[in-house]
């Protein structure tokens, strides 16, 4: 959905604050906050990849300056990143006897950062796999013939970035990786994603009890990239954003950490 739509099916789902986090890019920021004028609430956010030894980690980010120039500058390198692997993923394919268009993948894209979804619906279309999820199983999952690995960001260097832009870093979907408790022990980190839609009841309060020991803010997100999905789906409580914005604030504050 473009920035407008989601806000305004945001509006329509009665939601008081909605947070902009899409993949490697602050894009969709300005065009939501003025569309919502307000109402509601859209906080600047982005979801960055980052490189684990062996897993792809994402990194939230909150109430941070979409317009920052060393965000932004490394968010250009994984922009071009991202269609770098998406071009390697379209030459296995083509070997593998399902070829399709680098202009077919763009389309689908239509100006966001480029992913493995906007290649399944490409196969989709093209009618070698019938649905996204085939398209996945049968080529694009670790594991399957035309998956290549992403070359991302140290999650280090990623939280750094997050802090210098003035906002809040938070693991994603803590509850979807190997080892959670290692990445959740990043020095930095703010937050921990406890409320998922993936998460059972059994990962969040394990992930509660993590969150706990670590003093990190215990945050949610419906994980929201197209209209199937369920926009609010998880919902936090006031006090979670004013948390969540009084940790990025410290970072800008003459007296913030390090």
């Amino acid at each position: 959905m473009t920035p407008v739509e989601l806000v305004q099916l945001a509006k329509r789902r009665g939601l008081n604050a909605i947070a902009i986090t899409d993949h490697d890019t602050t894009a969709g920021i300005h065009p939501a906050q003025e569309a919502a004028n307000g109402s509601p609430v859209v906080i600047p956010g982005v979801e960055m990849s980052c490189g684990g030894d062996a897993e792809e980690i994402h990194l939230l980010g909150y109430y941070l300056n979409p317009d920052d120039p060393a965000l932004n500058a490394a968010l250009h390198i994984q922009h071009r990143r991202r269609q770098e692997r998406a071009q390697a993923m379209l030459e296995r394919l083509s070997a593998l006897g399902a070829p399709i268009t680098w202009e077919a993948v763009l389309a689908q894209a239509a100006g966001e950062s480029i992913s493995r979804p906007h290649v399944a619906r490409a196969l989709v279309e093209a009618g070698h796999v019938d649905t996204v999820n085939g398209a996945f199983d049968r080529y694009l999952r670790v594991g399957q013939p035309a998956y290549v690995a992403g070359k991302w960001l140290d999650l280090a260097q990623a939280i750094d970035l997050i802090h210098q832009a003035g906002g809040a870093a938070v693991l994603a979907h803590p509850g979807l990786l190997r080892e959670p408790e290692r990445w959740a022990n990043q020095p930095g980190l703010d937050g921990l994603e406890v409320m998922h839609p993936a998460h059972r009841s059994s990962v969040r309060a394990n992930l509660r009890g993590l969150a706990r020991r670590l003093d990190l803010i215990v945050t949610g997100g419906s994980d929201f990239h197209r209209p199937g999905d369920a926009l609010a789906s998880q919902t936090v409580p006031p006090d979670t954003l004013q948390r969540l914005r009084q940790r990025a604030d410290s970072y800008t504050s003459p007296d913030k950490p390090g």
